[in-house]
C-alpha cells in the first residue's frame, strides 16, 4: 500500500488564515464607512426638504399678512406698547421688536395665526408699524425746479414678520416691509 507523505505540522503557520482576517476587517471596515456616509446623506437631504417646506409655507404666510395689511389696513397699537393679536406698534428709542423676545411664538395670543396652519405646527405673523411716509413713485415726473414730485403720496408703512415651525422641528422666519397708500 502506498502511503501518502504529509508536510510536517510544525512547517504549516497559517499565514494564509491571518491574511484572509485582516482582508475580512478591512472589508467590513469600508463597508461600515460607506453606510455611514449613505445615512448621513439621506439625513442631509431629509434636513433640506424640512427646511424648503418650512420655507415655503413661511413665504405663503407672508403673503396672506400682506393682503391682510391692504386688505383691512388694521390699526396699529401705540408705539412701544407691544404686540397685541399680532399688531405691534412701533419700537422706540432703539428697542428689539417684540417677536424678537424668547418664546413668543409659543404663545398664539402674541401673533395672527395663519390660514394655512396644520396640526402641530406653528405657522403666525406680526405685522409692525413702522410709520407714515412718502411713497415716490419711479415713473412721476418732477417739477421744473427739480424740489420735489408732483405726485408723492403719504402711505402707512408696515414690517411683516412670518414664522413658520413644522412638525418635524424645522424652522424659518420671513421679512418684509410692506407699504399701503
Amino acid at each position: 500500500m502506498k502511503s501518502r507523505i504529509s508536510a510536517p505540522r510544525t512547517a504549516q503557520r497559517g499565514v494564509a488564515l491571518v491574511v484572509v482576517l485582516l482582508l475580512l476587517l478591512l472589508v467590513t471596515l469600508l463597508g461600515l464607512a460607506a453606510m455611514r456616509g449613505t445615512w448621513l446623506q439621506e439625513r442631509m437631504s431629509g434636513n433640506l426638504r424640512a427646511r424648503s417646506m418650512a420655507f415655503q409655507s413661511a413665504e405663503a404666510i407672508l403673503r396672506e399678512a400682506e393682503a391682510y395689511a391692504a386688505n383691512q389696513r388694521p390699526v396699529m397699537p401705540a408705539a412701544g406698547s407691544g404686540c397685541t393679536a399680532g399688531l405691534c406698534g412701533m419700537p422706540v428709542n432703539g428697542a428689539s421688536s417684540a417677536w424678537e423676545t424668547a418664546g413668543f411664538w409659543d404663545n398664539p395670543g402674541n401673533y395672527r395665526v395663519s390660514n394655512i396652519r396644520e396640526e402641530g405646527q406653528t405657522m403666525g405673523y406680526v405685522i409692525e408699524d413702522m410709520g407714515k411716509g412718502e411713497d415716490v413713485s419711479d415713473d412721476c415726473t418732477t417739477s421744473i425746479d427739480m424740489s420735489a414730485s408732483a405726485c408723492s403720496t403719504t402711505v402707512q408703512r408696515y414690517r411683516i414678520t412670518a414664522f413658520a415651525r413644522l412638525a418635524n422641528g424645522s424652522e424659518v422666519t420671513l421679512q418684509s416691509r410692506f407699504q399701503v397708500q
